[in-house]
């Protein structure tokens, strides 16, 4: 039982620090927002609102950071996501046509 307890209030603490630590951030790609919006609104790459609307379907929880970033040859949304029980993933989507590429849970 003192294990159990032990065991939650650590992961409440390692929750916490996250979500004071992080609190929702935005970075995008070279840093800059109206490169990102270009990029949209030409075409480019899907709209930040469609792969989080996607991304809540998948898996409930809140999203902690997001990143628009050059992969090689492609741009990719890097999304962390905490779920209601304290797991953090990271998901990593296509930003040109959606699609989830990579999935894993931050240890």
């Amino acid at each position: 039982m003192i294990n159990q307890l032990k065991q939650k209030w650590t992961m409440l603490l390692k929750v916490s620090v996250i979500i004071l630590t992080i609190s929702f951030s935005v970075t995008l790609w070279a840093g800059d927002h109206d490169n990102a919006r270009e990029l949209m609104e030409s075409g480019d790459i899907v709209p930040l609102e469609n792969i989080l609307e996607q991304l809540q379907k998948r898996i409930a929880g809140r999203v902690i950071e997001v990143e628009l970033e050059q992969k090689n040859d492609r741009l990719v949304y890097e999304i962390e996501q905490i779920d209601n029980k304290g797991i953090v993933r990271e998901f990593v989507f296509d930003a040109t046509d959606g699609h989830l590429l990579k999935e894993k849970i931050d240890e």
